[in-house]
């Protein structure tokens, strides 16, 4: 009797330790999933400049950095700038705005950019071949102050067109909505980003001007709060060594990033996909770091456009020392 209990008592034995495994396990993972940190990373749209993050995303880089992301679209630059200081977003991706923030004295830095120039591309109705053909015209801009809009009005500050008085400025929203406007005939041109400005060729509309021809500055990539920058460092590398992660895995994977493309831009067209392809992986920046001269040039950009007449240190404006240690990380 005794003998057979202890055989009965054995396999009870392996039975608790089988449970008491499982629970363990599975407290373990729940504890691992609570470890990961909340990220919220505004960007304007659903664009090749926001293409890393979402890149990053679907490959698994952040859950690998310890992240739980949330990409929120906040379709003008100022609302996600504003967001990132009050601590509701902890990037946001419109550097160009937030090179103007600094400068206008608000507690922001940009720590990276994604690409080494804009994308950004002037679309305009067909008949429009010549910068004077835009006077009496109306063109459509992302927000008041966002990079659109600030890339328009030094375009036509430079053709000696006034905004407001031989163009008319109207704030729509995201890409999409202002090529639909440009179909939909609301408006006469407007700068669009890939895929929308190869979207738009293919419905015959006509590139005027790529700005990056105008501006060889920095484009997108990360800035946040002096806040975080003070108190949370080791969250700013993490952040953009998974992005620089996407972007080298964007720029060795034409296939499967054609298939991301297809399923995060909605691009489902091939030529358009392999045109946006070969001209984004041409501006991704390969360390996130601009070079000296880019990035003062966008400086002087900016203290035209807001009227400032004082010297601006690059520091006022941006802190490159994370990426330089994100850079350090990559394998």
């Amino acid at each position: 009797m005794g003998s057979w209990a202890n055989q009965r008592r054995i396999p009870m034995k392996l039975v608790l330790l089988f449970i008491s495994w499982m629970l363990y396990i599975g407290t373990a993972s729940a504890q691992e999933t609570r470890k990961l940190q909340q990220l919220r990373i505004g960007i304007p749209t659903r664009s090749m400049s926001s293409f890393p993050q979402m890149v990053a995303q679907r490959r698994g880089y952040y859950q690998q950095e310890g992240f739980d992301l949330e990409l929120i679209v906040v379709s003008s630059g100022i609302p996600a700038i504003q967001a990132v200081i009050a601590g509701d977003l902890d990037f946001a991706t419109t550097g160009n705005v937030a090179t103007l923030a600094a400068l206008r004295g608000m507690p922001v830095r940009n720590v990276m950019v994604s690409s080494t120039a804009t994308d950004q591309v002037i679309v305009v109705r067909p008949e429009i071949r010549h910068p004077e053909d835009l006077k009496g015209k109306i063109l459509g801009v992302a927000g008041v102050r966002s990079v659109s809009d600030v890339s328009l009005r030094l375009y036509l500050s430079k053709y000696g067109l006034t905004p407001e008085v031989d163009v008319k400025i109207v704030s729509l929203g995201g890409s999409g909505v202002r090529l639909a406007s440009l179909q939909g005939g609301k408006i006469d041109g407007t700068l669009l980003s890939p895929p929308h400005n190869k979207a738009a060729v293919k419905l015959g509309f006509r590139e005027l001007f790529m700005m990056r021809d105008m501006r060889g500055v920095p484009s997108g990539g990360l800035a946040t709060s002096v806040r975080k920058i003070q108190n949370e460092p080791d969250s700013i590398v993490r952040a953009i060594r998974t992005t620089l992660r996407a972007i080298q895995f964007i720029k060795r994977n034409k296939d499967e990033t054609l298939k991301l493309m297809s399923k995060e831009l909605g691009i489902k067209d091939n030529e358009i996909s392999s045109m946006v392809y070969d001209d984004g992986i041409k501006l991704y920046s390969d360390t996130g770091m601009p070079s000296e001269s880019s990035m003062m040039e966008e400086i002087n950009l900016g203290k035209e456009f807001l009227g400032i007449t004082r010297d601006v240190a690059i520091a006022e404006v941006a802190d490159w020392s994370f990426a330089r240690i994100a850079l350090k990380g990559l394998k």
